[in-house]
């Protein structure tokens, strides 16, 4: 393990920097299995209000906001302008959180059991960003 910032000479990059590709590359496998199994345990089926036709939807665990599985919107950015791109209106969230991965060597089986297996619900993004504020704010006073 190198100094924090310092280039290792094996790699290439930094050790922060191996990191985030590490993660950056196993969240799509997530994404397409866990997650996407998550999702269709949860779903249900109701009417659309837009067409009057039956689609499948999700409900928030904290505000009980109804939305559907593939419905989008275009988020609101820090700066109040929107989104280039429509996102979902939901996140699926890991209640207990990720284990940190901190050091590759030590973490890295920990990190990918949690991000498969964890307990995960799903919440609307205002629901998802209240939690996370409070999940990093309880880990910063521990």
């Amino acid at each position: 393990m190198t100094k924090r910032g310092q280039i290792n000479p094996v790699t290439g990059i930094t050790d922060g920097k191996l990191r985030t590709l590490l993660k950056s590359n196993l969240r799509p496998i997530w994404r397409n299995t866990s997650r996407k199994e998550f999702i269709k345990s949860v779903r249900r089926k109701a009417t659309n209000p837009k067409t009057g036709r039956l689609w499948n939807v999700v409900d928030c665990k904290d505000c009980g906001l109804v939305m559907g599985v593939s419905e989008k919107k275009r988020r609101v950015k820090r700066d109040g302008t929107l989104e280039k791109k429509a996102k979902s209106v939901y996140e699926v969230d890991h209640v207990n959180g990720i284990t940190p991965m901190v050091d590759i060597r030590e973490t890295l089986g920990e990190y990918w059991h949690t991000l498969i297996y964890g307990e995960m619900e799903i919440v609307c993004v205002p629901c998802h960003k209240k939690r996370t504020a409070k999940q990093r704010a309880e880990t910063r006073n521990n």
